[in-house]
């Protein structure tokens, strides 16, 4: 098996017959303070780039104390929200200069933990986490210990650490009464069965619009199993439409997907009287025979946001921020 042979400062020195010191300060970026000449230093960085030099990063981190690497820690990549926020803050820190290092809890809090340590011992400068339910331990075992954190999507209102999240409570407020003006009398709220304040907040909004239209009585909250929607839905969904509900809000485009695939198998003509609405628009919507009115995450600010505040935060900051974005909402109709 044949090896690819790592690139030395010491073979870009002799290649451009100059010190090894000399290398050592131009791709350092200290050409200035070591005056080093403008084309001597093109000529050193040139070579390096032709020999394909890749920097010793461990080394590079010992000098500095900083590794240029962020943690990420998201509930799930494979959810399409989780999946597009990772893909947005690989982008903007590569702008920053930070490479971005993965992870999946699976929503349990074991799991979390690990990928957290995992993310540490690789010396991470800091971490973005989704935190999962119960998590509040292991979060306040982070900021005891001095690493920097946000939390993102999810935090915990007991504990003092930076975050940046949707205004979920605005975010399903504004959904509940869409439906409603659209004539649906007694809309339903659909989540999951977690106790974790992005759930909470949506589920409040859904109840306050619902009392200020005069229907606390008509308030519905069902709850299907984390691990198992789907099912959860099968078995729910059509108890509530026998039961007279007219409409849906889903609180996750998970709950979403899980919810639809129950109600695609409907009579067709019950679907078409249903009201649907939901988070984060998802392509799948648009092959459905219903429309789905949803709450767009504004993802690149929330992202920016995190990020910016991760930075200050690894560069010596420690104020504590505290961001909610509000939400677009997409009304779709029949015709789109």
């Amino acid at each position: 098996m044949s090896s690819i042979k790592k690139v030395s400062l010491k073979d870009i020195a002799k290649a451009a017959g100059v010190s090894t010191a000399l290398v050592s300060f131009v791709l350092n970026g200290k050409m200035k303070e070591h005056r080093v000449g403008e084309e001597t230093a093109q000529r050193i960085l040139k070579i390096a780039q032709d020999l394909n030099y890749q920097p010793n990063l461990a080394a590079k981190s010992l000098r500095s104390g900083k590794t240029k690497t962020i943690g990420l820690v998201v509930s799930d990549i494979s959810n399409p929200f989780f999946s597009q926020m990772a893909r947005v803050l690989e982008d903007e820190a590569t702008k920053c200069g930070y490479t971005v290092l993965f992870g999946s809890s699976d929503e349990d809090n074991d799991k979390m933990n690990r990928v957290v340590n995992n993310l540490v011992n690789k010396g991470v400068d800091g971490l973005i986490i989704v935190p999962c339910e119960n998590s509040e331990r292991s979060i306040a075992s982070l900021i005891k210990n001095d690493i920097p954190i946000v939390l993102f999507d999810r935090y915990f209102p007991d504990i003092n650490v930076s975050y940046v999240a949707l205004n979920n409570f605005n975010a399903s407020y504004i959904s509940t009464r869409h439906l409603l003006e659209c004539g649906y009398n007694t809309p339903c709220m659909v989540a999951y069965d977690v106790n974790l304040i992005h759930m909470k907040e949506r589920i409040r909004g859904y109840k306050k619009a619902m009392e200020e239209a005069g229907k606390k009585n008509l308030i519905n909250v069902i709850t299907l199993k984390q691990e198992s929607p789907r099912k959860s839905a099968d078995r729910l969904l059509p108890k509530m439409l026998d039961s007279g509900t007219d409409a849906f809000l889903f609180a996750t485009n998970m709950i979403s997907l899980a919810c639809l695939y129950t109600i695609k198998e409907l009579n067709p003509a019950i679907v078409k009287k249903i009201g649907l609405a939901g988070f984060d628009g998802n392509p799948v919507f648009d092959f459905f025979n219903a429309p789905i009115s949803y709450i767009q995450q504004p993802i690149d600010v929330l992202v920016q946001k995190a990020l910016e505040i991760l930075i200050d935060r690894i560069s010596g900051g420690n104020t504590v921020q505290s961001v909610l974005a509000e939400g677009e909402f997409i009304k779709v109709s029949p015709s789109s």
